[in-house]
């Protein structure tokens, strides 16, 4: 008896699993829908890359004032960051600053902040003819490093508007392989 209810259990089974195939087999795109999805997934990645621009060149062509100015200020700041081999290099541009208006504070070994504060210069002449403008006030930016580095030996230096940071990364010891008996 056992035997029989499991055969009528494994052809159950069987026909489900058959019949799912049946299904999924009607929604399977064609190649021709395949290649429409394609060219349909691409226009939308560019579309989306154009976007993206539009917005950073408006929001840079019309800067934000007013409390939420200082969340967006310090978006400006460009790095760079290199691994070596027993450091990791970081360089932010920071044009027109006072090296003494530079904060620069390491949290936890991984997430590194450069903050200060800018003065500005905003002056409008004859219409068309002069406009100077200048990011002014706090600034902060946060990046998470690739490594794990440490609090001690940390060199800063800012030479022609560009801050280079040196941060020696934490020595990462040998895993070392150990066999374990089993009893």
């Amino acid at each position: 008896m056992k035997g029989i209810n499991m055969k009528k259990t494994i052809f159950i089974v069987l026909a489900l699993i058959l019949s799912a195939g049946f299904a999924y087999a009607d929604t399977v795109p064609t190649d021709q829908e395949q290649k429409d999805l394609e060219r349909l997934s691409t226009k939308l990645v560019k579309m989306r890359r154009d976007m993206d621009k539009f917005i950073k060149d408006v929001t840079a062509a019309y800067p934000v004032e007013g409390p939420n100015a200082a969340a967006m200020f310090g978006q400006d700041v460009r790095v760079d960051v290199v691994q070596t081999a027993g450091d990791i290099i970081v360089k932010a541009d920071l044009p027109g600053m006072d090296k003494d208006k530079i904060e620069i504070t390491l949290e936890n070994g991984k997430m590194l902040k450069i903050a200060g504060s800018r003065e500005v210069a905003r002056s409008e002449t004859a219409p068309g003819v002069v406009r100077q403008e200048r990011m002014s006030g706090r600034f902060e930016r946060a990046l998470e490093l690739p490594a794990e580095c440490l609090s001690e030996g940390i060199k800063a230096t800012y030479k022609s508007g560009v801050l280079e940071i040196v941060i020696p990364k934490k020595k990462v010891l040998k895993e070392e392989m150990v066999k374990i008996k089993v009893q």
